[in-house]
């Protein structure tokens, strides 16, 4: 190690209690930054004398913190979203919290069936357990711990079936990133990623109290989804989802997809649904299913499902003057499930909404809805606040969606969203370009792909149901001009949606610049974006420092890619302060910018639509500059409302555009 002077060291601890030193420091924007000093080794023996030394007080902290007044409590009936499993229940209220930046938590037994709560402090789930921290180590993530003590429900199964044949499930949101969860003492599974939810068999649920401990790691490595070590934008850690509970009695309806088929926007519509039952029991069960399509009915048959074994099956149903599911009028029909027993009573079910609607690239490469062609205008969203992190409660999400309505926007491009928001998206006529965090070249490796491909597919299935997803995002920013690993990635992965969701195209975001040549790798993609910034970035030694270029790039780019729709993914302006139009970083700037922008799409006919990066500042991470010669790190300041929510002067040029804007061919007349 070299020779450096050790000054102090102050390790970041949760922010709950008294749990957690800080320091502090100031942005430009007026955020308090958490302090966190690296030691500056004086040698290896003092460096881990004065680690060791912070650690002891941490420890001791804990020690002499009096314990929490803490009982279990049943959850609550029901979800905060409605599409999914009948027999739900809210694992909401009190939960405990404990940091663990030293890692010893396993070594130290906190999953044990304990009921002590020294070293616990409590707080709401969902919880981002460094929200309100922007500290380089505070992206760079570390370990932390959740408890939920629970009493079983009463009246969550029927008297009629046997205590042999009743399960529990527990379902997670969304956790990031790493998750090791145990049951009273017992451990019950684990999982990676942050993006969709996962469910694991609870086994062990006993009357009485039940513990219910996670251990979160969102430290990252190149290898992950997105790469760490910080993990794409900023790294926000823990249980960043609801918490769920289900009763399962005999058998559970793992899985449903329902697809709408329609050759036309004046024909008949059939609908395709298929299901796959499970069975957690241990002993084989004998199940019906029925379902209901709106007005329609349908009969899926019966089996009997072997001890932890499954059964897929698949009904259709005609629909024969369907009411289509559009930006105007986003009908939806109401879709449900029943499965019984062989006597005929009732197991479970499942509700969800669906619309009927085609959404198609024509052979002229124009992006179309029943029909109808589109020119889109949207945001990119990142589902964070400044206060809660990326562990927003319904409030804050609706907040958000708000504000993409307030805006006229029809499209948001993101990651997979809050199951909320896409609800809300389904409702009230918005189109999801639903994204996955691919990207990085790191292509070359063949787990990497796997790992890539098993989360796109994990979001086909996951999300087919909503007629708001119109796009499945399968990268972003690969490199240019594409590898041989890249072109591979594409062919593959664009085969494997398709297989898996023939309904909807597949688009991928790039980025390019003037003297790029075509790019045969693309030829599979059913859409392509464009994340340009002329005028603000440089790419390609200058090739997009002048806007005035931004016309006769995208005029190129359409000759080489006539028969694919055509997006720009992400166009966007940092502005954090006032001043001369000509200054980059100013509100002046960006309102001017984002105005000669819209003007040129708006003489591109063919484009299919055109999304503003991004709806509202938020962290992005350490030293980010984003393009601005007064940064403000770590904060991303391209928004169109600042950190607080506040609109900036662009906020009424993109609104004024967007609603100005004919996003939607009109309807053909006489229908």
């Amino acid at each position: 190690m070299p020779d450096a002077r050790a000054e102090r060291i102050t390790i970041r601890l949760q922010r709950t209690g008294n749990e957690r030193a800080q320091g502090s420091g100031m942005t430009r924007s007026g955020i308090r930054r958490d302090s966190y000093v690296r030691p500056r080794l004086l040698g290896p023996t003092r460096s881990l004398a004065l680690v060791a030394a912070a650690l002891a007080l941490f420890a001791a902290s804990v020690a002499s913190a009096p314990a929490l007044a803490y009982s279990a409590q049943p959850p609550t009936k029901g979800a905060l979203y409605r599409d999914g499993q009948t027999g739900r229940y809210l694992l909401g209220g009190a939960w405990l919290y404990r940091p663990d930046p030293a890692d010893v938590g396993v070594a130290q037994g906190w999953w044990r069936d304990v009921a002590a709560s020294v070293g616990w402090s409590a707080v709401t789930v969902p919880n981002a357990d460094n929200a309100g921290d922007y500290s380089t180590p505070s992206t760079e993530g570390s370990v932390g711990w959740y408890r939920r003590d629970f009493t079983a429900p009463a009246g969550a199964f029927a008297r009629y079936v046997p205590q042999a044949a009743r399960r529990w499930i527990v379902r997670f949101e969304a956790v990031n990133y790493r998750a090791t969860i145990w049951l009273n003492g017992q451990m019950i599974g684990t999982h990676v990623g942050a993006e969709l939810p996962f469910e694991l068999d609870l086994r062990g649920v006993r009357s009485g109290t039940n513990r219910l401990i996670v251990r979160v790691d969102n430290r990252k490595s190149p290898s992950d989804l997105p790469p760490g070590p910080t993990g794409g934008w900023w790294n926000y850690g823990g249980l960043l989802g609801e918490v769920y509970l289900r009763a399962v009695q005999r058998a559970d309806i793992a899985q449903v997809q329902l697809r709408p088929l329609l050759g036309c926007a004046g024909c008949a519509a059939t609908v395709q649904e298929q299901v796959i039952v499970r069975n957690p029991s241990d002993a084989p069960q004998f199940v019906r299913l029925r379902g209901a399509y709106g007005s329609a009915r349908l009969d899926f048959g019966s089996a009997t499902v072997a001890a932890h074994a499954t059964w897929s099956t698949e009904a259709f149903a005609r629909v024969v003057h369907p009411h289509l599911w559009s930006l105007e009028d986003p009908a939806l029909y109401r879709a449900t499930l029943t499965l019984s027993d062989a006597r005929g009573r009732p197991l479970g079910g499942y509700i969800t909404y669906s619309g009927i609607r085609t959404i198609r690239v024509s052979t002229d490469g124009r992006l179309t809805l029943n029909g109808r062609v589109l020119s889109l205008r949207g945001m990119e969203v990142r589902q964070q606040d400044l206060e809660l992190g990326a562990a927003l409660d319904p409030g804050h999400l609706a907040r958000l969606f708000g504000w993409v309505k307030a805006l006229g926007a029809t499209v948001i491009r993101s990651d997979p969203l809050n199951p909320e928001l896409e609800e809300l998206a389904d409702r009230e006529g918005v189109l999801i370009w639903s994204d996955i965090p691919v990207v990085a070249d790191v292509l070359h490796q063949p787990s990497w792909i796997a790992r890539a491909q098993a989360l796109v597919r994990s979001n086909v299935i996951i999300n087919d149901n909503h007629p708001s997803v119109a796009i499945w995002g399968i990268g972003n920013e690969l490199p240019t001009p594409a590898t041989d690993a890249e072109s591979t990635y594409i062919a593959a992965t664009t085969t494997m949606v398709h297989a898996a969701d023939p309904t909807r195209p597949v688009g991928m975001a790039i980025s390019d610049w003037p003297g790029v040549p075509c790019q045969p790798a693309y030829a599979p993609l059913d859409l392509i974006g464009l994340n340009e910034y002329f005028g603000w970035y440089d790419a390609g030694l200058g090739a997009t420092s002048d806007r005035d270029q931004l016309g006769p790039f995208l005029d190129s780019l359409r000759s080489c890619y006539p028969h694919q729709a055509l997006f720009v993914s992400e166009f966007g302006f940092e502005s954090d302060r006032g001043g001369p139009v000509e200054e980059h970083g100013t509100y002046q700037f960006q309102a001017d910018a984002v105005a000669y922008h819209l003007s040129v799409f708006a003489t591109k006919a063919w484009l299919s639509g055109a999304i503003y990066s991004l709806l509202q500042d938020t962290p992005a991470s350490p030293g980010f500059a984003g393009g601005n010669p007064l940064p403000d790190p770590p904060f991303d300041h391209k928004g169109l409302l600042d950190l607080q929510g506040n609109p900036k002067p662009a906020w009424s040029v993109v609104a004024s555009s967007y609603h100005a804007t004919t996003q939607i061919a009109p309807a053909p007349t006489g229908r």
